[in-house]
């Protein structure tokens, strides 16, 4: 009898450990699922994320290449307007427009590569290849409006005869142009769509100057009207896209998104249960568009779930700061 008692109790222990181990294996069980629920989830949103972004580059390669035909179409009218009107402004400005579908070429080049996948090279893809091509733009751009402006100088003291007639004819042609691209441009998100359409809206500009100039001077001789015009022009475009340079170089040197304050974002990151402190806390851009974040975080949860929603309310934090790429290292806070 009592080695049948012993056996039982053998067995009812066993038994308990048995019961004891599936218990845990049911929680870590759980645990698992509620993690792989989270990185799901988290993997969603950074795809939808990741999908608005190529949206952006996608639509902005499509609306430079409009642009770039318009552009090409309009380098043919201006310099044969220029030649049948025997105007050497409108010459000057076939000149500029071909700087101007250069540099739609490049915007778009690089717009197109900014869409590949990262790899193993360039881990994060090819975004700031767009940054690159709105650097190049506004740098040529730039130095084609002091072109210009050293030519309008020029002609402010030796008059021209205009055939005032035919320009306002490619005046007309000139507005159709490039108010086809900007229209085109105009909203697009991208840095180096900014950068053309900054340009284009100057086009436009100057085009709607130059065709009130010329039905000026069909009735009255005084072509020191054309180059004061594009003086006021060119230093208006020179002003935009210098800002436009500055954006793009803090962009390539990492700084600080300008629409993200970093005082009030560790507020906000504070605020949340469970954290307990922000160190090294970083922002940059990738494109202008996409925002990164990482950063140390102290955390008192005591468990894998608690873990986990922290984790999701400093990423929903960070979302609503246009912050679209995170990484949070976490640190126990035994205190």
């Amino acid at each position: 009898m009592k080695g049948n008692d012993k056996n039982s109790q053998i067995n009812e222990s066993t038994f308990e450990n048995i019961k004891d181990n599936n218990k845990h294996a049911n929680q870590d069980t759980n645990h698992i699922i509620i993690s792989n629920n989270h990185l799901e989830h988290n993997e969603n949103i950074l795809h939808n994320h990741l999908n608005d972004g190529e949206d952006f580059h996608k639509n902005a390669s499509h609306n430079l290449s409009v642009a770039l035909i318009l552009n090409l179409l309009f380098n043919v009218v201006v310099i044969g307007g220029g030649i049948l009107t025997n105007s050497v402004a409108i010459l000057a400005d076939a000149l500029h427009d071909l700087s101007d579908t250069f540099s739609i070429v490049v915007a778009w080049l690089l717009e197109h590569v900014s869409q590949k996948e990262g790899n193993d090279n360039f881990s994060y893809g090819y975004k700031r290849f767009s940054i690159f091509g709105a650097l190049i733009t506004s740098t040529v751009v730039i130095l084609g409006s002091l072109g210009v402006i050293h030519e309008a100088f020029t002609r402010l003291f030796v008059a021209e005869s205009l055939d005032a007639s035919g320009m306002v004819i490619i005046a007309i042609l000139g507005i159709i142009f490039k108010g086809g691209s900007l229209i085109k441009l105009h909203s697009g998100k991208t840095f180096n769509e900014k950068a053309i359409s900054i340009h284009m809206f100057g086009d436009v500009f100057q085009w709607i100057a130059l065709l009130i100039i010329s039905l000026i001077l069909v009735f009255v001789d005084a072509p020191i009207l054309d180059p004061i015009a594009s003086i006021v022009v060119s230093i208006w475009v020179i002003y935009n896209l210098a800002k436009t340079f500055i954006a793009s170089t803090k962009i390539l040197l990492q700084a600080n998104p300008s629409d993200i304050n970093i005082n009030d974002l560790k507020v906000d990151l504070m605020l949340i249960d469970h954290v307990s402190g922000i160190d090294e806390l970083h922002t940059w851009s990738l494109d202008g568009l996409e925002n990164v974040l990482t950063a140390k975080v102290k955390v008192s949860a005591q468990d894998e779930e608690e873990m986990n929603d922290t984790k999701e309310k400093l990423e929903e934090v960070a979302n609503e700061y246009n912050i679209k790429d995170t990484t949070f290292e976490f640190i126990k806070d035994d205190d």
